[in-house]
């Protein structure tokens, strides 16, 4: 009986641990195969030395995810970036008639995970409200197993966002630590996908002041500003 009431204790521990065990080997998998690209991103800015936050190119379209653009230096050009580089298949482009209007246009980092959150909704979040953006974030994120909203609040023009993470936290984590410009100039693949359901959903420029990961609680909390 003891052998017996032992080995089912064995088996309900196992029952317990290995869709744990699963969803651990899916992140890992998640995180390294999502690693290489976002790293030559960092090893991009590195080189280049650029320091200016990404903006968010506002977008429209089913799926359609805004492009980031990091400019070279703050120049009037620079400031508000042309809406048609969203077709551009540039690297390097130049915005205005001085030799430091350019920058770098990249796909945003959470692109993938934007359009498949449109795509499992059936919205173009270029026709949300921004009122309404926090509810269609929370159901897209919660139908793709990635996270919940906690919060989302606009305030004049910062919109604040907070995430407790079902999903990605390894990559989260390790972003934080290996690509540091990333995270702070043009945000993570999470953080990023929030950041261009913004501007799509406002139909402006936006950047990160912040993105802040709370690893023990899965917390994400996110500041982004408008812009005209």
């Amino acid at each position: 009986m003891v052998a017996f009431g032992l080995a089912s204790f064995l088996v309900g521990v196992l029952v317990l641990y290995l869709p744990e065990r699963r969803g651990s080997i899916a992140s890992r998998l998640a995180t390294d195969s999502s690693l290489p690209s976002l790293l030559n991103i960092e090893n991009l800015l590195e080189d280049l030395d650029l320091d200016e936050r990404g903006i968010y190119i506002p977008a429209s379209g089913l799926g359609v995810c805004p492009r980031v653009f990091i400019p070279l230096a703050q120049t009037q050009a620079t400031r508000q970036p042309p809406v048609g580089l969203i077709s551009s298949r540039r690297i390097f482009v130049t915005v205005g008639k001085n030799p430091e209007d350019r920058g770098v246009l990249l796909d945003a980092p959470g692109s993938q995970i934007l359009a498949t959150l449109e795509r499992s909704l059936r919205i173009d979040l270029a026709k949300t409200k921004l009122d309404d953006l926090g509810a269609d974030l929370n159901s897209g994120f919660k139908a793709l197993g990635i996270a919940k909203l906690t919060n989302f609040e606009r305030q004049a023009t910062i919109v604040r966002i907070q995430m407790e993470l079902t999903g990605l936290l390894d990559l989260e984590t390790k972003l934080r630590n290996v690509a540091p410009r990333l995270v702070a100039q043009v945000g993570t693949p999470v953080a990023s996908a929030v950041a261009a359901a913004v501007s799509k959903a406002t139909g402006k420029y936006v950047t990160f002041k912040s993105s802040v990961l709370d690893p023990s609680d899965r917390k994400i909390s996110i500041n982004l500003k408008i812009s005209a």
